[in-house]
């Protein structure tokens, strides 16, 4: 009961999640990675050229090894930060 009871509440926050980060949102990711430290300095360059990015850090905070992180850009500048 427990179990069924903190599972909807993972589900329910999980779904939010997806409709944040969905394609309908404006929101793309241009940038996938394990590695934080790459993702930042990408980050900064992205901001740099003028372009709001949204860091979504989803690496295991007990591992380091599982996980990824994703930039996030409003869907008009897509082609720019890929370039960069």
């Amino acid at each position: 009961m427990i179990l069924k009871k903190f599972w909807g509440k993972i589900k329910a926050k999980y779904h939010h999640f997806q409709l944040k980060l969905s394609p309908e949102s404006g929101w793309v990711s241009v940038y996938e990675s394990t590695d934080l430290f790459a993702a930042k300095i990408r980050k900064m360059r992205l901001e740099d050229e003028g372009i709001h990015v949204q860091l979504f850090n989803q690496i295991d905070s007990s591992y380091n090894n599982f996980g990824f992180v994703k930039l996030e850009v409003p869907r008009e500048f897509e082609e720019k930060a890929k370039q960069i």
